[in-house]
């Protein structure tokens, strides 16, 4: 009886221990991958705004709701207590074929695209994962020759696409002779969610910071 006992106690201190080791571990790698996050964030939306080298970025958060997502979005300012605004970043939410796309946009001051950048999906492999495709322009002789040039900067075709449009003009497309985004084929979803998210993004900032005085409540598909 007393040796049950014994291994009962030693059982539990070892449970305890455990888990007293687990919470500490989570603890500091939790803290650990925020911080990883907020710089990953920090660097997603000066990569989005080119023309903001060294912009200061204040955060907003809104009443609103956009995709069923609260609606926060960054200044991007000259300097610290500047008042020139040099252009906004907010994620925008988009439901895709299997997973929730987030995008990172940056918009001017006149709220045209300056860049986007994906920074969470999953999608299925070969068709929604596109969206993060970087289209080389190596040949496959140059590649199996060892000739290849590396291409360092280069962007997802898909992304670039948005360079330079306004609400306006973020509409899917299935054929380059339409204005508008071209489709990822076979993945229309996908294509749809990044766009649509973008334009209900731009539609809601411009109705906080623009000429519209009072912001809808939620900006939905």
């Amino acid at each position: 009886m007393r040796d049950s006992l014994q291994l009962a106690g030693t059982l539990t201190a070892i449970a305890f221990v455990a888990s007293l080791g687990l919470s500490v571990a989570y603890d500091n790698t939790h803290a650990v991958k925020e911080q990883y996050d907020l710089a990953e964030q920090e660097r997603a939306r000066r990569e989005v705004l080119p023309e903001a080298e060294g912009a200061v970025f204040e955060e907003t958060a809104t009443d609103s709701v956009v995709s069923g997502k609260p609606f926060v979005y960054y200044t991007a300012r000259a300097g610290e207590g500047s008042a020139e605004v040099l252009g906004y970043t907010f994620v925008a939410y988009g439901k895709g074929y299997s997973s929730t796309i987030q995008t990172m946009v940056g918009v001017d001051s006149a709220f045209a695209v300056t860049g986007i950048r994906i920074v969470s999906q999953q999608e299925t492999p070969g068709l929604g994962t596109r969206v993060q495709e970087i289209a080389s322009k190596n040949t496959l002789w140059q590649v199996l020759s060892g000739k290849a040039v590396e291409e360092v900067g280069a962007r997802p075709w898909f992304q670039v696409q948005f360079d330079g449009r306004g609400e306006e003009r973020l509409q899917v497309v299935k054929s380059s002779a339409d204005d508008g985004i071209m489709a990822i084929t076979g993945a229309t979803i996908s294509s749809e969610a990044v766009t649509g998210s973008i334009r209900r993004g731009i539609a809601m900032l411009r109705s906080i910071v623009g000429a519209v005085p009072e912001p809808p409540a939620e900006v939905t598909p």
